[in-house]
């Protein structure tokens, strides 16, 4: 009889420790950090995007410099050569599937420079998007490397490891101010096809 007790005790044990492990790796897949999702699209030529950068030295440098987080000398290399760089847009969507309203605050890179290859982390603002809807953005992409063609150029874009920066949209209140909202983050992934 003690062995059978101790059988079922073990048994129960194990099917604890499946529930339990089940919510410390599964349980935040359904919170709100997970109801965003954002995929690439088009991943597009811009010549007109070096063109306005390389003619406005004294609005863009250190935008190279901090928003796509090349640093200053980086950014003052490409002014010394403009014409040997590449710069592309990649277009994606932003999938709002939760039941809160966001704001879409920029991106994070992760070894953003990599192979010469720079990301902008800014949406250009911010961007909200309504409960269940879905919102257009887009990062520019700057090549040290102007003789990548431009498969080569967005293979070396997407591996990059890019994430979505986004609060639940803050409430504002009567007398001027707003709520403090927790930041999310969303990975961008690709199309399913």
């Amino acid at each position: 009889m003690k062995k059978v007790i101790i059988a079922i005790i073990i048994v129960a044990l194990v099917a604890a420790a499946g529930i339990g492990s089940y919510f410390i790796f599964f349980a935040d897949n359904n919170s709100d950090e997970f109801s965003v999702r954002a995929v690439r699209e088009d991943f597009v030529d811009s010549p007109a995007l070096l063109e306005r950068t390389a003619q406005h030295p004294e609005r863009y440098q250190d935008n190279l410099a901090n928003e796509y987080e090349m640093g200053e000398e980086k950014a003052a290399e490409f002014y010394e050569c403009p014409e040997e760089w590449l710069t592309y847009e990649q277009l994606i969507t932003i999938y709002n599937d939760s039941s809160e309203s966001i704001t879409v605050y920029g991106f994070e890179v992760e070894n953003n420079g990599k192979n010469g290859v720079y990301l902008s982390t800014s949406v250009g603002g911010e961007l909200a998007i309504a409960p269940g809807g879905y919102g257009p953005a887009t990062f520019s992409v700057f090549c040290d490397n102007g003789d990548l063609t431009t498969d080569e150029a967005k293979a070396l874009a997407e591996d990059f490891n890019v994430k979505v920066i986004y609060t639940k949209t803050p409430t504002e209140y009567d007398d001027g101010t707003e709520s403090v909202e927790e930041t999310q983050v969303a990975k961008l992934g690709f199309i399913e096809e």
